[in-house]
């Protein structure tokens, strides 16, 4: 009998029927935020962008942002599996725990877990293991994967969710040395498969607009500078309260160990911009990366 990961937070940060939550995420793509048009699938796409930054907050404040990676994935081709590096809000384990299930459940049906990647990753470093009951309530991860079933339907590829710790904690140095030894990890096992990593996370939390625009200004311009250490160090020096710098920094260093890339933000905005409260917010954006050049 096939084992699936139920879904954790359906009828939450998300619509919890079929129904309501392709209407939920259509809603999402063509908000004033969004990218104004529903995904279109390159079945024969370039297949260049190795890895996306993508929101993980409820559909009505994160879902536009979230809409514009989704949108750039599908006109890049059909991946054959999307690594999900999600953080951890129940743990501060230093191993990333990951998921080998047969597969995840949404209200928009199961998605295949692509079990023989996540189990040459559990073997191949110390820093990763085979670990389920850390995906059990964790959100970060679950809610990347409704985008992916509206954006490729009967298409949808692969998944291999990781989920990591989330704040930078103990040693820097150390740290910075588990984000680069995972993302190169993920890097040579990935063999032949056309692998796309989702690194998920929210920026700057429950501070006023203003300065989680400063806030998250900093940690965007360590992004795109393809800057893995100095994300790290630049969100632990300046007490930045981005609750995914560690998926970030191992989704960069994943990119790096594949070569020269470079990094496009998308989409950034608060929670103010939805609501129009501004004094209390959450930082989101969307940002692709793919090899320089392209």
């Amino acid at each position: 009998m096939s084992a699936v990961r139920e879904p954790a937070v359906a009828g939450r940060f998300y619509a919890g029927t079929q129904e309501a939550l392709d209407a939920a995420i259509e809603g999402c793509f063509l908000h004033p935020l969004g990218p104004g048009s529903l995904p279109e699938v390159a079945p024969d796409g370039p297949g260049r962008i190795n890895a996306i930054i993508s929101p993980h907050a409820g559909y009505m404040f994160s879902g536009p942002a979230a809409a514009h990676g989704f949108a750039a994935l599908a006109a890049d081709g059909i991946p054959d599996t999307v690594v999900i590096l999600g953080p951890s809000h129940y743990a501060a384990a230093r191993t990333g725990a990951v998921s080998l299930t047969d597969a995840w459940r949404t209200p928009l049906g199961t998605v295949p877990v692509d079990v023989d990647l996540g189990r040459k990753l559990a073997e191949s470093s110390s820093l990763l293991e085979a670990d389920e009951e850390a995906h059990r309530f964790e959100h970060s991860l679950e809610v990347q994967v409704p985008f992916l079933q509206f954006t490729y339907r009967d298409r949808v590829p692969k998944i291999c969710p990781i989920c990591l710790r989330s704040h930078p904690m103990g040693s820097s140095a150390q740290l910075i040395e588990d984000a680069r030894a995972v993302g190169e990890t993920i890097a040579h096992t990935v063999g032949a498969r056309r692998a796309v990593l989702i690194a998920s996370t929210d920026f700057s939390h429950q501070v006023p607009h203003d300065f989680a625009q400063r806030q998250d200004r900093l940690a965007l311009d360590a992004i795109l500078a393809l800057d893995p250490e100095g994300l790290l160090r630049t969100v632990s020096e300046n007490d930045i309260s981005m609750c995914g710098p560690v998926p970030v920094a191992v989704a960069l260093s994943f990119c790096l160990a594949r070569g020269p890339h470079q990094a496009q933000l998308l989409r950034y905005y608060t929670s103010g911009d939805i609501i129009g409260d501004r004094t209390a917010v959450v930082g989101y954006a969307s940002v692709l990366v793919r090899p320089s050049g392209g």
